[in-house]
């Protein structure tokens, strides 16, 4: 009987053996769909054509930074494997389920190893529960509302628009205590989060908002809410929209005779945006900013920006060198081959390990002074600093220092 055991033990340790050599190490990941030794594939959802299609300049601005990567041979990971990355981009329209349409053909028929730069707060919560359950990575989101439905999974790229609400209203506070707010916001989470944040802010002070007027990206035209907000009898214009409407709401604020102190979200205050509403209206507007101003007549020596510009010629991007959306996407871009660059396995919880511990991360286009950082379970904010400028009709000059809420981005 003890020989009989013996022999049974003996087995049951050989194919335990066995079992360990074919499948390696016990804690070993397994590499995630979407990765081979050689490449890694990469999902992007984003609005290409529709009336918020300015947008689309996130995915191309991407497509900008990686076209050079993957010229080089591609980008060494930490495995000590070097992958070139697929992009594999789909149009949404900024419609919700669309957005979930095709993140769902991204990861069951075209297997991505991770969605990024989804753009528009509603899209992002349209995938949120999918993308849990797939444990897919929706990395680097365009959307300034970082609560969405499945955290594990997700993390965002841009401030949250309560630290831009919050450097607006430090800017009214240090230089127009009194001021009378008029309002014009998404009515969506983008800009009842901001508005919620704004209020926050100023509360208790001499300034307050004196009206409010909703907007949908649908809208034909925003002229009877910005007729509404002049007669409000206020004396600042704030503007959270998208960029079409943000022009509008500059033309009309300057064309009117109302000619309010101006501050316009960064989503829609770059200088391409505005030219449609005539850069002499713009004349005075102030937005924050976390990237550089790109002047693509006189580079300087920064070298970033003219790597900036180099591959935004070579790759012969539609956006314009001026166009914040796109500069966000090349950042964006930037970011994934970090992310990329640092993972400690091939497989999409190393990704999301890495995403989450961002130590002081350079990217080309961030502003001198702001740098990405996170750190799991504390920090989930990877840009929490802003700059404002002041446009003079011709460019954007800095007002004042970089403002920081690093390790403390308000939460409403």
């Amino acid at each position: 009987m003890q020989l009989l055991t013996s022999s049974r033990t003996s087995l049951a340790l050989r194919a335990f053996a066995l079992a360990v050599f074919v499948a390696g190490p016990l804690h070993a990941q397994e590499p995630s769909p979407g990765i081979t030794d050689d490449a890694v594939k990469i999902g992007i959802s984003g609005p290409l054509t529709g009336p918020v299609a300015a947008l689309g300049a996130i995915a191309d601005g991407v497509r900008t930074r990686i076209d050079p990567i993957n010229a080089a041979g591609g980008i060494k990971m930490a495995d000590g494997k070097t992958r070139k990355i697929e992009l594999v981009v789909e149009d949404d329209g900024l419609d919700p389920q669309r957005t979930l349409t095709n993140v769902r053909k991204l990861a069951e028929r075209e297997e991505v190893f991770a969605v990024l730069a989804t753009a528009g707060t509603p899209n992002n919560q349209a995938i949120g529960r999918y993308i849990t359950q797939r444990s897919v990575p929706n990395l680097f989101m365009y959307s300034g509302v970082h609560e969405l439905s499945g955290p594990e999974w997700e993390i965002g790229f841009v401030p949250s628009f309560t630290t831009e609400a919050a450097t607006f209203a430090k800017y009214l506070l240090d230089n127009k205590p009194q001021a009378k707010i008029a309002l014009l916001y998404l009515n969506t989470e983008t800009g009842q989060t901001f508005q919620a944040a704004l209020e926050s802010a100023i509360s208790g002070s001499g300034a307050s908002i004196v009206a409010a007027q909703p907007v949908t990206s649908a809208d034909p035209t925003v002229e009877t809410q910005l007729s509404t907000l002049k007669a409000s009898g206020a004396d600042t214009l704030v503007v959270i929209t998208g960029p079409k409407q943000g022009a509008e709401a500059v033309r009309f604020a300057t064309e009117s005779g109302w000619k309010p102190t101006t501050l316009v979200s960064n989503i829609a205050a770059s200088i391409a945006s505005l030219k449609p509403a005539g850069l002499e209206n713009a004349k005075g507007v102030i937005t924050s900013q976390f990237l550089k101003q790109v002047n693509a007549s006189a580079p300087g020596d920064d070298a970033g920006v003219k790597r900036y510009l180099a591959d935004h010629a070579a790759a012969q991007s539609k956006f314009s060198t001026d166009d914040a959306l796109g500069q966000s996407g090349y950042a964006i871009g930037d970011a994934l081959a970090k992310v990329l660059e640092s993972m400690k396995a091939p497989s999409r919880e190393a990704m999301m390990e890495a995403a989450r511990n961002l130590d002081h991360t350079q990217l080309d286009l961030l502003l001198p002074g702001i740098t990405l950082t996170t750190k799991a379970g504390e920090d989930v904010y990877p840009i929490e600093s802003l700059q404002l400028f002041q446009f003079d009709g011709a460019a954007y000059q800095p007002l004042g220092d970089v403002i920081s809420f690093e390790g403390k981005t308000p939460k409403h």
